[in-house]
């Protein structure tokens, strides 16, 4: 369950998604497969990949904001196209960084803590809902929890740390929805 129970219609909550990752490892998926993205799922290789079925999970709980974190090659064209897919796909927070080739950025992980942090130090959310699977990001669930903030985690069980999965409050796992072949528009 993406949203437990427990959790009353008041609660609101913000998305942070290190969609660069979540690309990876759904990428790693498909290929070990041999198949193909669902229809209903937008994916660009080591981009991103997002589909409405997640953001209907997000109605349950009142979600503030989406954020969404990833780099890509290329000019600035190149980074307003990705920002404006990202957009068109229900994120409305988008932050595509520039990456250099053969050199990993450092800015999606930074940026997704440091929003993150921010808004739990603000109160601005009661849950924050991150989508990560690094253990690196142990370290930010921690401090979330320390402001009286829930941490739920969701993201494709292939490639999560199980040191970041007990850290969290909750776990889902996206591949029910990545996966699905339909966009189910009951998830909950």
């Amino acid at each position: 369950m993406f949203f437990p129970n427990v959790e009353d219609q008041t609660s609101t909550a913000m998305v942070f998604v290190d969609g660069e990752n979540l690309a990876i490892r759904y990428g790693a998926i498909l290929k070990s497969k041999g198949a193909p993205p669902a229809p209903h799922v937008q994916y660009k290789p080591d981009i991103y990949v997002w589909s409405a079925g997640v953001n209907t999970v997000c109605l349950r709980g009142r979600v503030i904001r989406k954020y969404f974190y990833t780099s890509v090659q290329g000019d600035d064209d190149r980074l307003v196209a990705v920002t404006d897919a990202l957009k068109a796909a229900g994120l409305e927070a988008p932050h595509v960084f520039k990456k250099s080739k053969g050199r990993p950025t450092k800015r999606v992980d930074i940026s997704l803590a440091t929003h993150m942090l921010l808004h739990a130090s603000r109160k601005n959310y009661d849950i924050a809902v991150l989508v990560a699977g690094d253990e690196d990001y142990v370290p930010l669930v921690e401090a979330v929890k320390t402001e009286g903030r829930r941490v739920f985690l969701w993201f494709v069980s292939d490639g999560l740390s199980p040191v970041l999965r007990r850290a969290a409050d909750h776990y889902a796992d996206l591949g029910e929805i990545l996966f699905s072949p339909t966009n189910h528009s009951g998830w909950r």
